[in-house]
């Protein structure tokens, strides 16, 4: 089972070593202070009454070496923690991409695109900078604390005490201010969120917002959310904000205690103090509030990670509802055994939904052209998703050239098969890149596809004709242009079985009937043609028609409008509507 501390433990070396170094660090600066109290207290009297200097320049010396030894292992240490943390998170995106290609439709749709491309984003550079503090801070914070308080007993065990009780009431304000700030942080990303999902949803409808003259609205809707989140962030940096000035109080307060032990009228409780005892008291003072600072930042951090981790491991623990198979070459008998076979199939998204389709039963030979028509929601497209196995049947079984469909290998399936999506996908390269989809691409065959897919015409206007660069998801193209280069894409492919999605919607009827043609004319093409458009059907082997989750009725063009009250209506529909236009 996948977990993050798969990637993590690939840096073993740079997660102990990162640590003993910073260590070392906390090592040479804790001595400092000491250094500077010999300085003061001896040094300084020494050079005055016997100009020996000595004990000032040695100590000097000393200091200056633990500032080069401290630098260099801090360096060290920010370098391990770079490429501990750097190389968790380049794994880990890595790692989560991988899972997200090899999942099923049905988790990738039940996740959701948003929380997948937060969990890729956000949650991953929220473990890396985890790591990253892990090995930088979350050692030196604690052992400067522990470090300083010892070393303060050391000077004096009063004001050790007085110390001590200054860092018990900080750690107690910090825990209380905590548990507030980690609930309002919640809150926070909560409105964030909110943001986040009204901005994506009115760029996406950007046309439909000005068409419907909604900008006000959605203005003010903006504006209401911006507002709520305003508050909460408020509140939530209010809270942090009084981190900063209690600690200080408490820490300045513990300081003017210890200046009062250094006067002569309580010399004779012993609480008398030193200069130089003053000054490092005072230092290890400040190290002890630098680093309660940075424990409430890493507390912050790491609940931040954690929370995230716990994201990311549950994604990663996910399993594929589609197990793939085995299966790569098969001894098929084309003429006596369909190429795909539906036998009482059925499909619900979810254990506990209703039936999406029930007890679909055809074949479809090699060769044929097969049309699928129905009303919206009738089970089109579901058919689809289940030949090429991006969800498996609830119920019966699918057959591909006479093997159980579960039973190969998803990629010989996918190769055989060549799917277009009612929805285009464009991308961000070229012409011949987006056609192929292979590293390996010949320009040839490029654009013979292209000329099929009635593309190459407008293709060839360009001035580097298959050569030009589309933008991202392809803003350059018209709705029909788009569709016509995912047609020329399928038809590159050359898989055994072509399978069209409502995918010359946006074409009009003659470049339609051109584009079918064209593919009509390639032999052995099993072709599945999904349209709302009955006339693009009307030269389909067989058509099957769907509602409400059924086949209604199976047959040509001319045998429907005999038997299929569904068809009739569709077809007599759509040439009433077209004589009127």
């Amino acid at each position: 089972m996948e977990k993050i501390k798969d990637s993590v433990k690939k840096y073993k070396k740079e997660l102990i070593l990162g640590p003993i170094f910073k260590t070392i660090e906390v090592i040479f600066e804790l001595f400092t202070p000491l250094l500077m109290k010999l300085m003061i207290d001896e040094g300084i009297n020494e050079a005055i009454l016997n100009n020996d200097y000595t004990k000032v320049i040695y100590p000097s010396l000393l200091i200056l070496l633990f500032t080069i030894f401290g630098f260099c292992s801090t360096f060290i240490c920010q370098y391990f923690a770079s490429i501990a943390s750097q190389g968790s998170g380049t794994d880990l995106r890595n790692r989560l991409y991988r899972k997200i290609n090899n999942l099923s439709l049905k988790e990738i749709e039940k996740v959701g695109k948003g929380n997948i491309l937060t969990l890729v984003s956000n949650d991953t550079n929220r473990i890396q900078l985890g790591i990253a503090y892990l090995i930088r801070l979350a050692i030196r914070a604690p052992l400067l604390v522990i470090g300083s308080l010892i070393m303060c007993a050391f000077v004096n065990i009063n004001a050790f005490l007085i110390i001590l009780t200054a860092v018990i009431i900080i750690s107690i304000i910090i825990a209380i201010i905590f548990v507030f700030s980690s609930k309002q942080v919640l809150r926070v990303q909560e409105k964030t969120d909110d943001i986040i999902s009204l901005s994506n949803d009115d760029f996406s409808g950007v046309r439909v917002i000005k068409a419907f003259n909604k900008e006000e609205d959605e203005i003010k809707k903006f504006s209401d959310n911006t507002e709520s989140y305003y508050k909460e962030a408020k509140k939530n940096n209010l809270l942090n904000a009084l981190v900063s000035p209690l600690t200080y109080l408490c820490v300045n307060g513990a300081a003017i205690l210890i200046v009062l032990l250094g006067k002569e009228m309580i010399n004779d409780l012993n609480f008398g103090l030193s200069s130089g005892d003053l000054v490092s008291l005072i230092a290890y003072l400040n190290q002890i509030l630098t680093a309660l600072l940075v424990v409430f930042n890493l507390v912050v951090v790491f609940t931040k990670a954690l929370a995230s981790r716990k994201r990311v491991n549950n994604f990663l623990k996910t399993e594929s509802s589609i197990k793939n198979g085995e299966l790569k070459e098969v001894d098929y008998d084309s003429k006596n055994i369909p190429i795909l076979k539906f036998e009482d199939v059925s499909f619900r998204y979810e254990d506990d939904s209703n039936v999406v389709i029930k007890d679909i039963n055809f074949d479809i030979f090699k060769g044929e052209t097969v049309g699928i028509i129905g009303g919206t929601g009738s089970g089109k497209t579901t058919l689809i998703r289940l030949m090429e196995r991006f969800f498996d049947a609830s119920g019966g079984k699918i057959y591909f050239k006479g093997n159980d469909i579960k039973d190969y290998d998803l990629y010989y399936l996918h190769s055989n098969i060549a799917f277009i999506s009612q929805k285009t996908s464009i991308f961000n390269t070229t012409i011949k890149e987006n056609v192929a989809m292979n590293k390996e691409i010949n320009d040839e065959k490029v654009i013979e596809a292209l000329k099929n897919a009635d593309a190459y015409e407008f293709v060839s206007k360009y001035q580097d004709s298959i050569n030009h660069e589309l933008t991202e998801s392809g803003k350059d193209l018209s709705g029909g242009q788009k569709q016509r280069i995912s047609i020329a894409r399928a038809l590159y492919k050359k898989g055994e079985v072509l399978v069209l999605d409502d995918s010359t919607s946006a074409l009009d009827f003659l470049t339609d009937k051109k584009v079918r043609n064209n593919i009509k004319s390639i032999k052995n093409m099993t072709t599945i043609i999904i349209s709302q458009r009955a006339s693009s059907l009307q030269d389909c082997d067989k058509i099957i028609v769907m509602y409400h989750g059924y086949v209604e009725n199976i047959g040509t063009h001319e045998k429907l409008l005999e038997k299929s009250r569904i068809y009739r209506e569709i077809y007599e529909t759509q040439v009433r509507n077209y004589e009127r236009s």
